[in-house]
Parts: C-alpha cells; sequence; structure tokens
C-alpha cells in the first residue's frame, strides 16, 4: 500500500458521488467539501432534493435541515445546494422562453406539471439543467452527492437518450454543453464508494464498467469502513493457525474481516488497477481525511 496521500489532491472541478445505499458516500461527499473549503478552493457540495420531508443527510453533515436551491455559504469557501428537478425546469422553459409570466403559466399548469413528474427523461432533465447552471459558475470544486446508484448511470444516459429524441433546439444545445463537462475527464470523476462486502464490490464493479460504457471518467473506487490491516498474508496464515489455541482466540483480531478487505481490494484493482482507494473504519468528517491508495 502506498504512503497516505490525502485523496482530495486528486479531485476534479466536477466531482460525482456515487454508490450502494450505506456505504457512506454523504459522509466522504461532506468531508471532501471540507477539506477542499479548507485548502482556500470555492467549493460547493451538492445534494438532489429529497420530498419525503425527512432533513438531508448531507445538510445535518453542517448542522443544517436541508440546502436551498441556491447556494448558500454554510462555511468559510464552502456552499450548500440543493438541486430540483421542478427549479431546473422552470429555468430551463425561461433560458428561451424569456418571459418570466410565461413559464409560471406553462409550469403552473396541472397537465404540464403531471407530464414533467411522470416523465422519468424529463424530470432527470430538470436535475441536469440545474446542475449545469452551477457547472457554469466559478466555483472551483463541486461535490456532487447522488442518492443512488441509478440516479448517477440515468444521469450519464440522459444526454444520449434525448439528444436521439430531439437532435435540434435548445434542449440539444443544453445536453451538448452537459457532455461537454461530463465526458471531459480533465474537469470531471466519478467516485465510486463500496464496503468491502461482495455484494456492495460487485455493484460498485458493474457501475464503473456502466459509466465507462456512457464515456463518463471514473475517479476510482473508495472502499470505505476499511479495517486497520497490519500483517501481510503470511503474518494472517501464521495467526490463523494460532487461533485454535485457547490463548491467542482472545486476540482483538477479526481476520475474516480484514481477509474480506484484502479480496475486496484484489476484485477492485483488477476492474480498475492503481485507482483504488481505503478509507479508515474510524473515519470522522470532521477529522483529517485518512484515506490511503491502494
Amino acid at each position: 500500500m502506498a504512503l497516505e496521500h490525502s485523496i482530495v489532491g486528486d479531485l476534479k472541478r466536477i466531482n460525482l458521488i456515487s454508490g450502494k445505499g450505506g456505504v457512506g458516500r454523504t459522509t466522504l461527499a461532506a468531508s471532501f467539501a471540507r477539506k477542499c473549503a479548507l485548502a482556500g478552493k470555492k467549493t460547493l457540495v451538492i445534494e438532489l432534493e429529497d420530498e419525503s420531508g425527512w432533513d438531508s443527510p448531507l445538510a445535518r453533515q453542517f448542522n443544517l435541515k436541508h440546502f436551498q436551491i441556491e447556494p448558500e455559504s454554510i462555511e468559510t469557501n464552502l456552499y450548500g445546494l440543493c438541486l430540483s428537478a421542478h427549479v431546473g425546469q422552470e429555468r430551463f422553459l425561461n433560458s428561451f422562453l424569456k418571459i418570466h409570466s410565461l413559464t409560471h403559466m406553462v409550469m403552473g399548469n396541472q397537465g404540464v406539471k403531471w407530464f414533467l413528474d411522470g416523465a422519468p427523461a424529463f424530470r432527470e432533465m430538470g436535475y441536469f439543467y440545474h446542475l449545469l447552471l452551477q457547472l457554469r459558475s466559478d466555483f472551483e470544486v463541486i461535490i456532487v452527492d447522488l442518492p443512488a446508484t441509478g440516479h448517477l448511470v440515468g444521469l450519464a444516459r440522459l444526454p444520449n437518450i434525448l439528444l436521439k429524441m430531439i437532435p435540434f433546439g435548445p434542449i440539444a444545445e443544453r445536453l451538448k454543453e452537459g457532455q461537454k463537462y461530463f465526458y471531459d475527464k480533465t474537469q470531471t470523476a466519478a467516485w465510486i464508494v463500496t464496503l468491502p462486502q461482495t455484494l456492495p464490490v460487485s455493484e460498485a464493479i458493474e457501475l464503473k464498467e456502466a459509466l465507462t460504457t456512457e464515456q463518463i471518467p471514473v475517479g476510482g473506487y473508495i472502499l470505505n469502513r476499511a479495517p486497520f490491516n497490519p500483517f501481510t498474508e503470511e503474518e494472517e496464515m501464521i495467526l490463523e493457525s494460532m487461533s485454535q489455541k485457547s490463548h491467542a482466540q482472545k486476540l482483538m483480531i477479526d481476520l475474516e474481516r480484514i481477509r474480506r478487505l484484502r479480496d475486496a481490494q484484489k476484485r477492485l484493482a483488477v476492474s480498475y488497477q492503481d485507482h483504488v482507494w481505503l478509507a479508515a473504519e474510524s473515519f470522522n468528517p470532521a477529522m483529517e481525511l485518512k484515506i490511503k491508495k491502494c
């Protein structure tokens, strides 16, 4: 394993944080954002709206209930934003209708609302355009905490799907502009968070393959909650042989968890060599990032 090195140095301007639910994606997104802000970079951390009415898990990392639909200052050099499909749809319409009252009239029509809410591609288009407005801004680092694996794949596929249906006009122009950001590996990276367990690792590998197919640059995998492992494989074998002895059974060493971590590292390395990071099990968003590159 390489010497400890902050992953923040490898972050791009646009960072899409994704992974299976419960892997610690939101905590990592908040930590990356704080670290970038402390480095003096004007940073925007973003989440997608949650219509459940519950407090936002990401906003809670900053002692807030929710983020607003406009960037709001939450700490020095750090801003928070909630992406809204409805806001994105309305601002997109207004970008070419140019008349606010006409936009409100269209968006206020109940039939239009049902159509936009019921058609997944147009809902994703709202998020896409609201995000695009932020990409045009002067933020040096943008961190997007995506709520589930499917959202990132959906956003990645959206431009190509809609461009086949609508190859010309204002929608096509915005989609092509978004593609210039998302497909540019000098500006954008997707970070796939997972756990050292069989199913999350399998899903992480599938997500990486899907993103590669969609031409979205992948920064790497982040193996979260990784137990500290001071042993080589040979030392693990010796400890295992000793584990049958009563005095060794009392040792506070979880070899099975360490073995699962090593297996996960190997599988991810085969999928994307030299792009696997470990996040320490005791990781705390308020502390220095404890992340190592394998």
